[in-house]
């Protein structure tokens, strides 16, 4: 008889050993052991521009948010889309809102996307992690289409957009105006919005639970309508501006808000680290007219800003779509800045790859999974791709260095490259025909994929 089990008894287990130890290589280059997934938060501040965070030069106090861009990673060229709705589509789904139809393509009430659509709250709930919402759904107005619907196993602030920061209903003259709810049930509360969307996050960050947490935070704030407390206005008495300094107010507070969140996160009772992520939903909207939601609701001039990037919130321009934001792992994420062009489909992909989800076979994403360039490494060529209203007749692409544009139904499209011209001063469109129309041919391929 042969023996052969003596170097097959070796051999097997080496060959296990390594592969273990591999296996064990790669998930600790994620940041993520096997045996252990990461809290997230997943925090999301409304409205706020590019020069509205103290990292990016403004004159606004955001003590918080400096300290955790510069112990994280700073996303340079992290694109949202140019209104509240759109982001969350992408946020939640991976997906360009224009995928879904015209209704997810600007600021709506009507339910965003079907029920059996894989959402970031589904797919981790998926994979064992409790799920909650605190503060801003906006992808679906009426309880039947709210967050626990589409994956949350605990939901609590707005079912529509922003609110009165004190009485917390949505717009006047519309159907949706009551909407504070704590799991569909709609309830009446005492105290600022941003303060009470931070206390329920407080709180669920603090109960006992064994398995991981993922909480989404999209906050109100910085949102119109403003108010605020004389603690926030003293923090920014040396801006001149009053309506400029109410907004500093409202981000200052915000920011402290963070700071209760991301301290609350430090010793949670499930004894697992917490990655939080910041983004904002869109570029700053600049003027506000007021009187649209219940009193008190100002009216606002030249209080926001997204300067030196061009134009503003709803517009496919840089200062509309390109926003604070960054990625705080303590022990897992080296301080670093990533100038990888970077979008909120990412998320979806990347959040779920990172706590070990698997999404079902048939799920189409526009995301990509960019956690290698949190660490670090070159982004691989793709392009990002933007619509914006309900004709949409705001469409954006970037391809590279380049991206081509047209704001508008009567305006020609616009060709520019960013790396040369960041702040969109010099149009190509005429000097490089060739590359104009080989841009608008990506365009083009890109609506093939849009719902009709």
């Amino acid at each position: 008889m042969t023996n052969i089990s003596s170097s097959r008894l070796v051999s097997l287990p080496t060959w296990l050993c390594l592969l273990v130890l591999v296996v064990g290589l790669q998930l600790d280059s994620v940041g993520i052991a096997a045996e252990s997934h990461p809290n997230i938060v997943l925090i999301v501040s409304d409205d706020q521009g590019w020069n509205d965070v103290g990292y990016h030069n403004s004159e606004i106090k955001s003590p918080t948010l400096d300290r955790l861009a510069s112990e994280g990673v700073r996303f340079d060229w992290h694109y949202v889309m140019p209104q509240c709705t759109p982001t969350r589509v992408c946020l939640m789904t991976g997906r360009y809102p224009s995928r879904f139809g015209n209704h997810c393509c600007l600021a709506s009430n009507s339910h965003a996307f079907d029920f059996d659509t894989p959402t970031l709250a589904s797919v981790l709930r998926e994979a064992g992690y409790e799920t909650a919402l605190c503060g801003k759904w906006h992808l679906g107005s009426k309880p039947e289409w709210g967050p626990n619907h589409h994956g949350f196993d605990h939901s609590y602030g707005s079912l529509a957009g922003a609110v009165g920061m004190l009485d917390h209903r949505y717009r006047l003259g519309t159907s949706f105006t009551k909407t504070w709810h704590r799991n569909h049930e709609f309830v009446e509360e005492q105290g600022h919005a941003t303060d009470l969307v931070t206390a329920e996050a407080v709180k669920l960050l603090k109960a006992d639970r064994d398995q991981p947490l993922f909480l989404y935070v999209p906050f109100h704030a910085v949102h119109t309508p403003l108010v605020e407390e004389e603690k926030w206005l003293a923090q920014n008495t040396h801006i001149e501006s009053a309506d400029r300094r109410l907004y500093a107010a409202a981000v200052t507070h915000l920011d402290d808000c963070v700071r209760r969140i991301v301290e609350a996160t430090e010793d949670m009772p499930n004894g697992r680290d917490t990655l939080v992520v910041f983004v904002s939903d869109n570029g700053a909207v600049i003027n506000h007219g007021g009187n649209a939601y219940p009193p008190p609701d100002p009216k606002l001039r030249n209080f926001s800003s997204n300067a030196p990037l061009r134009s503003s919130k709803t517009h496919v321009y840089e200062g509309g779509i390109r926003v604070p934001a960054f990625a705080y792992w303590p022990g897992h994420l080296e301080p670093s800045v990533c100038d990888a062009p970077l979008h909120a489909v990412d998320w979806m992909p990347t959040l779920a790859t990172l706590a070990g989800a698997d999404l079902p076979d048939d799920t189409t994403l526009d995301g990509q999974d960019i956690w290698p360039q949190l660490n670090g490494q070159p982004a691989s060529d793709r392009e990002l791709y933007w619509v914006w209203g309900s004709k949409r007749n705001r469409v954006a692409l970037r391809a590279g260095d380049w991206k081509v544009l047209r704001d508008g139904p009567n305006q020609e499209w616009k060709l520019y490259n960013l790396k040369d011209d960041p702040y969109e001063k010099d149009n190509r469109a005429s000097a490089e025909p060739e590359r104009l129309e080989q841009m608008l041919d990506k365009v083009r391929q890109q609506k093939t994929g849009d719902a009709s």
